[in-house]
């Protein structure tokens, strides 16, 4: 991860190998406890008994409950940008790459290619959905958050620009007008599928109505 997307931890350093991961152990039962309880499920005593170590454990590295879920979602965003989002954006890219140019070549090859990008991200989705939901309930959980505790909009800042600055640069390479306001309403677009798709169980997810969403928007943007 570059400098300018790193995020920081609040909770005590660990100085050994080991005791860093007693402490990652804690900040994955903490998410956990945020995918399947929520946010107000993360106690001390909760989180002590899902990472299955004494109380002791978790009031020495995380003073206060702030502390723990700031760093809690900190380990969320951080473990995302890695493992979930930079894969998609890397296999979207090197797709878009090797097509670019047929782009605007004519309307019927340009709209297989639209068809064919839209099926990839909504293939993504699916993929989440099915293997990666709670990544997905996490997100929509550090979404709510962060208009609660001041002090992770500064981590959700550096996840969501993140996401965004990806997205943007995406929409350059396809040759959009204003590919910033582009990649603002497409992720827009993503987020508003996402939610609606967790609200029923993944297999009734609208695939065929995602891709036509998705597409939609990727054909408004075209010159």
């Amino acid at each position: 991860m570059s400098d300018e997307n790193a995020i920081n931890y609040r909770g005590r350093k660990a100085s050994r190998a080991r005791s860093e991961q007693r402490r990652k152990a804690i900040l994955e039962a903490a998410l956990r406890i945020v995918v399947n309880d929520g946010v107000r499920g993360v106690r001390h005593r909760a989180v002590a008994k899902e990472a299955d170590v004494p109380l002791s454990a978790t009031t020495y590295y995380f003073k206060d409950i702030s502390d723990l879920i700031s760093d809690t979602f900190t380990l969320f965003a951080e473990n995302a940008m890695s493992d979930v989002v930079q894969p998609i954006y890397q296999n979207v890219g090197e797709f878009i790459q090797q097509h670019k140019e047929e782009v605007s070549a004519n309307p019927d090859v340009t709209n297989q290619l639209l068809e064919s990008l839209s099926q990839i991200i909504v293939g993504f989705m699916k993929l989440e959905l099915n293997e990666k939901r709670d990544h997905m309930i996490a997100e929509q959980a550090f979404k709510h958050e962060c208009l609660r505790d001041a002090r992770l909009r500064s981590i959700a800042q550096t996840y969501f620009d993140y996401l965004l600055n990806e997205l943007v640069e995406l929409c350059k390479v396809i040759g959009v007008d204003e590919p910033d306001i582009a990649g603002e309403l497409l992720m827009g677009t993503v987020f508003r599928i996402e939610h609606e798709a967790l609200m029923v169980p993944a297999e009734q997810f609208d695939e065929v109505k995602a891709c036509k969403m998705i597409k939609r928007q990727l054909k408004a943007f075209l010159p």
